[in-house]
């Protein structure tokens, strides 16, 4: 455990001592980008510890969000992201395929990408680059960079390039993308790619439903698997309160899959602390339909989320197992993180 409040210490003392020198090049960055812009370095620390197997990990983060509205004389003409990240891991034994070794330092990119919204008004766009697939719960929550997330492990693609038409119309949104199913690399062997896409109501309202699909070949290492996901997503809001279930049904590799979540988040008036449990539920076919056996899983994590406003973000998040399988196992999980964005 020493060596888990050595780094947090590490990070909130690098972070004060450059907050002044970041501060004044934010200012004056802010007008080389022109109006409608802002820039922020984000850095974070997370400690992963298996309290089973008392085995500590570690995450090092540092990278630039950039946000640009390229505007013409009567209207907006598209929107930039640019937010490359530079990772490292230490000690992490069932590291992403990304990363070449448990001890790896990578380029990775969160989004990268240019929408173009110059065509009707927001209803009609097109987006070119590297964004969030499009799928579930996930695709109206911004859970990058956090310790909450929901479902992109089953899918075994959270972020991909490549293209999607995408809009907002008086009754609903919509994405539908075709990307190139690699993950952070746009290289890759073989020939990957997913065509995803969700279709759901307002998302401005207390009520928001959709219907999700994600269908083809995705690459993990070496290997290529193919999976398909049709899902529907429900969330409803109310005062401070957030209610979000998800449920799928769909194959991995021809074996049959559902799977499921729910989600209750609490929030402060002030937005500033907030406190979740999911609890997850997964069935998956062992043999491809030979002996129709099934294995399920399932499990429950509870978090807590702290956002001050010198832009210092810690959370907390607890995951432990209900049930698991020979072929899923589920470890108790304890992760802490500290992020600060400046």
């Amino acid at each position: 455990m020493n060596k888990i409040f050595l780094a947090l210490l590490l990070l909130m003392q690098t972070c004060l001592l450059f907050f002044p020198q970041v501060s004044f090049a934010n200012s004056e960055e802010s007008n080389f980008l022109g109006e409608n812009s802002r820039w922020t370095i984000d850095a974070s620390t997370r400690i992963t510890r298996n309290t089973d197997k008392n085995h500590n990990s570690f995450q090092h983060v540092i990278g630039i969000d950039i946000h640009k509205v390229f505007s013409g004389e009567t209207s907006d003409i598209g929107t930039l992201l640019f937010q490359p990240y530079i990772v490292k891991i230490n000690n992490n034994t069932n590291f992403p395929f990304v990363f070449d070794d448990p001890n790896d330092t990578q380029l990775t990119w969160r989004i990268a990408n240019f929408n173009y919204t110059a065509l009707s008004q927001g209803q009609f766009n097109i987006k070119l680059g590297h964004f969030e697939i499009p799928y579930g719960l996930e695709h109206n929550t911004d859970t990058n960079g956090t310790l909450r997330q929901f479902t992109f492990s089953d899918r075994g693609r959270k972020t991909d390039w490549g293209v999607s038409i995408n809009g907002i119309l008086p009754q609903f949104e919509y994405e539908i993308a075709l990307t190139r199913g690699s993950g952070n690399e746009i290289k890759s062997q073989g020939n990957p790619h997913i065509f995803s896409g969700r279709i759901g109501t307002s998302s401005n309202k207390n009520i928001v439903a959709g219907v999700s699909w994600f269908t083809g070949d995705v690459l993990n290492r070496n290997v290529i698997t193919e999976r398909q996901k049709f899902g529907i997503d429900l969330s409803y809001y109310y005062y401070q309160w957030q209610f979000k279930a998800e449920s799928s049904i769909g194959s991995t590799a021809k074996n049959d899959t559902l799977n499921a979540l729910i989600e209750t988040l609490w929030m402060n008036p002030r937005e500033t602390l907030s406190t979740y449990v999911q609890i997850g539920y997964q069935s998956t076919e062992v043999d491809n339909g030979i002996s129709n056996a099934t294995q399920s899983t399932s499990y429950w994590l509870a978090g807590v989320q702290w956002v001050g406003q010198n832009g210092f973000d810690i959370s907390a998040q607890y995951k432990h197992k209900l049930k698991d399988t020979d072929i899923i196992e589920i470890d108790p999980v304890l992760n802490i993180q500290i992020r600060y964005r400046i």
